[in-house]
């Protein structure tokens, strides 16, 4: 089945083999995340092969999305990887760093001086905000928490203590080499954690020219309160908006979350900007055969309200149940869809080019017509991405020039991609397009495609052709 909602996977322990992973291709992954907050150079490595392996053996043009670390706070290393919160004792949080020695006595942070901002009262959010910490003392060499709700805890957990801006610089040493690595790894996607302003995504879009990607596809992760306030100014200097749920709800309150969500969903669509939801879909299935009726409806949602993607996070990289998550996830997305049409009102593009016209044209034509798909030849992916962005009533087949372009468009709804040779006449691109059109969406005598396009002399899409098979 050809769903027009991407699903983007993080890869992890439970998706490194080759048979899991496989099975997430064959499920219906579209894009691999590697999070540079958790793989190491070793796991990367094993990532980007199975990645690698899946696009020669399978055909898939799975990408790869790198997700930066950013200036997020975060546990130290606990002896034995994982430390007990008993509820109601208490745990010091100290400015030595501790490294890999942290237990259920006392734990620092990766960000030391931040222990000096903390006051009798504030709490600590650990681990998207399950465990809950209130300071009861301040002492000189740190704080003494009382622990309010107790459980197991992973190593290297995410820490949000509300109210309070980190006070260092955007990107981080570590950042910055992350990024080249990224760049230099030819990666697809870029997203970048804990983005507060249009200048956080400008100075990441330097970094990417100087290490010879300037047009590294760039994906703002919007997490915190600041990042809300500037929202339409990021969304101006992003590619894609990722809703990150998990730390956005921890700051600013769960229950903003349906409206903050909202707001950016609105934005993207209004600027012709890809947005992906993300956190906790599908969550109880890592330990569940089965997601709970409240996760499907997320989904459900998220399709509904015109998402180009949705995310998974522990589910795939940690869970028992991922192939079996993304097959659920799969069969939400091709039932939601089926009975799915979106308001060409709500969706934009910005400019008044030729190529804008008609790609609304196009997209008008599969509302008027029973139009099965939307074929396009494109060199670059604009005239695909900018003809899902409208969101059509049909598939968009995008006849591209490389492998390239065609993972550049593994996120954007609905476009799947066909690599080819670029031909300078109309009407063979009209015939080629109407035998791929065939082969992937299963046509018969009478279905109706429309197809766009360009020629070479042209710099920019020129030409719409409607044809019956």
């Amino acid at each position: 089945m050809m769903k027009k909602t991407k699903i983007i996977c993080s890869i992890g322990p439970s998706t490194q083999s080759w048979e899991n992973f496989k099975g997430l291709v064959e499920a219906g992954m579209n894009v691999a995340r590697i999070n540079f907050s958790h793989a190491t150079l070793e796991e990367r490595k094993l990532d980007e092969s199975l990645v690698l392996r899946a696009r020669e053996e399978l055909g898939a043009p799975i990408a790869i999305l790198y997700d930066t670390k950013g200036p997020d706070l975060r546990t130290c290393t606990f002896d034995g990887d994982y430390i007990e919160l008993v509820e109601g004792s208490t745990i010091r949080i100290v400015e030595e760093d501790l490294k890999d020695k942290g237990t259920s006595q006392a734990i620092s942070f990766n960000y030391r001086n931040i222990v000096k901002d903390l006051k009798v009262g504030m709490s600590v959010l650990l681990d998207d905000g399950f465990y809950k910490l209130v300071v009861e003392s301040v002492e000189s060499d740190g704080v003494t928490c009382r622990i309010i709700n107790g459980g197991t805890i992973k190593s290297r957990r995410g820490v949000c203590i509300p109210g309070i801006k980190l006070d260092i610089p955007f990107v981080s040493e570590q950042d910055k080499e992350d990024i080249k690595y990224a760049c230099e790894m030819d990666g697809d996607y870029l997203a970048l954690s804990f983005v507060n302003s249009a200048e956080d995504v400008r100075e990441v879009r330097n970094l990417c020219a100087t290490y010879g990607k300037p047009n590294m596809i760039i994906i703002s992760k919007v997490e915190t309160q600041y990042a809300m306030d500037n929202l339409q100014e990021i969304v101006d200097a992003s590619d894609y908006i990722m809703i990150a749920r998990g730390d956005l709800g921890i700051e600013t309150g769960v229950e903003n979350l349906p409206l903050y969500s909202q707001m950016m969903i609105d934005a993207c669509h209004a600027s012709g900007k890809g947005v992906i939801m993300a956190t906790q879909m599908m969550t109880s299935m890592k330990n569940n055969i089965r997601p709970t009726n409240a996760e499907v409806t997320d989904v459900g949602n998220a399709i509904l309200r015109g998402c180009d993607a949705i995310m998974t996070s522990d589910e795939t990289t940690m869970g028992k149940y991922p192939v079996e998550t993304i097959q659920m996830m799969n069969t939400i997305c091709g039932k939601v869809e089926k009975i799915t049409k979106y308001n060409l009102d709500e969706y934009k593009l910005l400019g008044t080019e030729i190529h804008n016209t008609i790609a609304k044209c196009s997209v008008e034509s599969t509302k008027e017509l029973p139009v099965k798909a939307i074929v396009t030849s494109t060199s670059t992916g604009k005239t695909a991405l900018d003809i899902s962005s409208l969101r059509p009533d049909a598939h968009i087949v995008a006849l591209v020039p490389n492998e390239k372009v065609a993972r550049t468009l593994a996120l954007k709804w609905g476009v799947y991609t066909k690599v080819v040779n670029v031909s300078d006449d109309s009407d063979e691109i009209a015939k080629e397009g109407l035998k791929v059109a065939k082969e992937m969406m299963n046509l018969n005598t009478g279905d109706i495609v429309t197809i766009v396009g360009g020629v070479p002399d042209e710099a920019h899409t020129n030409f719409m052709k409607i044809e019956q098979i």
